[in-house]
């Protein structure tokens, strides 16, 4: 009988704890500036590499429908908060080697600059560089099997920022 009370009463310490530090699962806080309804367009692409601001933009958009799926906003007209992005950046480099000339693997390492604005253009939050990355075998003598593993690997890349982004957003302010 005392062992079931100690237990109860550390469970409720622990449950006061916990709420009295206002813990909350990642991408449950509210979003910056009392924002509740956020405009996504497409992100603007500062890269060599064609297309990728469509995969960057469309993986945050996921984010928010998964985790957040009220706050989306379907038109700039609904919306309080606009939350545009820029890649800025996406950078290939070989980091394994056959040989001086001959890579085996190559990582690609993607940049996304988020700024959240109200409708009037002030700026309510900014991310700052946030960066991830991915590495791809090089497939010798077949370029089509090497760029597609380059695509896949822009792929993983865009879907690891997504969820950086959406978690620094959604910090509790």
């Amino acid at each position: 009988m005392r062992r079931r009370l100690i237990e109860l009463l550390l469970m409720l310490a622990s449950v006061t704890i916990v709420t009295a530090s206002r813990y909350h699962f990642a991408g449950q806080g509210r979003l910056p500036a009392g924002v509740t309804h956020v405009f996504i367009p497409i992100f603007e692409n500062r890269t060599a590499e064609s297309g990728v601001e469509s995969i960057f933009t469309n993986d945050l958009i996921y984010q928010f429908t998964r985790n957040r799926k009220e706050s989306i906003a379907p038109d700039l007209d609904s919306a309080d908060g606009i939350l545009r992005g820029t890649v800025a950046s996406l950078a290939v480099a070989n980091v394994a080697r056959a040989s001086v000339s001959e890579a085996t693997e190559r990582q690609v390492t993607g940049t996304l600059r988020l700024q959240m604005e109200s409708k009037d253009g002030r700026v309510l939050w900014s991310s700052g560089n946030i960066v991830d990355s991915y590495a791809y075998s090089v497939v010798d003598n077949d370029k089509t099997a090497t760029d597609r593993n380059k695509s896949d690997a822009i792929a993983v890349v865009s879907k690891k920022i997504a969820e950086s982004a959406f978690s620094r957003l959604t910090d509790d302010f």
